[in-house]
């Protein structure tokens, strides 16, 4: 495998890993929510169905 080959592989693991952090985050945002909703005296609003259209999002672009 020569040098550009190489850095190639790179640039598309980086793209996959950046990915992937969007999607943890994304999880860990709506795990947060429903904590904070089941904890008594929450006040928090419900923003789990924006938080996960924003998942599906990134999802749907990581498959194109």
């Amino acid at each position: 495998m020569n040098l550009k080959e190489k850095l190639q592989q790179l640039k598309q693991e980086r793209q996959n890993l950046q990915v992937a952090m969007i999607e943890i985050n994304g999880a860990m945002k709506i795990l947060e929510q429903q904590i904070l909703e089941t904890e008594p005296g929450s006040d928090q609003p419900s923003d789990i169905k924006a938080l996960s259209q924003e998942s599906e999002k990134v999802s749907s672009k990581s498959k194109a």
